[in-house]
């Protein structure tokens, strides 16, 4: 009897989770190795044999890459780490963190300055152009953080219980998100916005554990009800000193953390 071959719905995703593996691998073992900039890896044939893979599913997972200019590949030469380092993608971070991949220390904070520089910049814009509508969006999720930490009853949102409005439980750490990017979009600059996800995606790991801690969550709420009065009353300075305060807060748990 011949075989049954998966569904047509099965085999995309089968095939996603293949790449993936291997992207992951892939990148591990360009850590680890430690390679210069513009050295030369090894070659399809070898990365498919030492992860046992199709060295389709490794070219496919090369792409990625070289999509992200991580890598480049050059005709009859092979395949080499990019030897301009400052031009790789911004996403390749991200990717990091989506593929489970811890970022060294070291990488992490130099995010974590750019994503203060940023973010203190976002907040001035916003104590400009917010509208009534950014801070009544921005007062939601500062009171949904509350009762997400225990310290409130939903206050001005209408939200009794650390749930969201459709009954999902909500944790901090997604809501300090949320508030962030509300900030941005209360900024009304959507290049700036694009701009700072990654940064947020390269430090998801290290942020739920952070945010896991009540003491912490608690004083970050303060802090956003602070920046909230600060946009409220269009006051740049304010705003500015207290978001780099806030940004300067978490770098420094995460030092500690990591």
């Amino acid at each position: 009897m011949p075989k049954v071959s998966p569904s047509t719905e099965e085999q995309p995703n089968e095939k996603q989770e293949l790449t993936s593996r291997t992207l992951a691998d892939i990148l591990s073992f360009i850590q680890k190795r430690a390679y210069d900039p513009g050295e030369r890896l090894p070659s399809e044939r070898e990365l498919s044999e030492r992860f046992g893979v199709g060295r389709g599913v490794v070219r496919e997972a090369l792409s990625v890459l070289e999509n992200l200019r991580y890598l480049t590949r050059r005709p009859n030469s092979g395949v080499f780490l990019t030897a301009t380092p400052e031009r790789v993608s911004l996403e390749t971070l991200s990717l990091f963190s989506e593929l489970g991949i811890s970022l060294t220390t070291d990488k992490l904070l130099e995010a974590l300055e750019v994503r203060r520089i940023v973010e203190v910049q976002a907040v001035q814009l916003a104590c400009q152009r917010r509208t009534d509508e950014d801070l009544a969006v921005l007062q939601d999720i500062v009171e949904r953080f509350e009762v997400s930490i225990g310290g409130g009853s939903g206050g001005d949102s209408g939200v009794a219980s650390g749930a969201a409005p459709g009954g999902a439980e909500e944790s901090t750490a997604d809501l300090d998100y949320d508030f962030h990017m509300a900030i941005f979009n209360a900024a009304h600059n959507t290049v700036l916005t694009q701009m700072v996800h990654p940064f947020y995606l390269m430090s998801a790991h290290r942020r739920a554990t952070f945010f896991a801690d009540k003491t912490r969550s608690k004083a970050s709420n303060r802090q956003h009800r602070e920046l909230l009065d600060a946009i409220r009353r269009r006051d740049e300075a304010a705003a500015q000193r207290i978001m780099g305060e806030h940004i300067g807060r978490v770098e420094t748990a995460l030092q500690k953390l990591s």
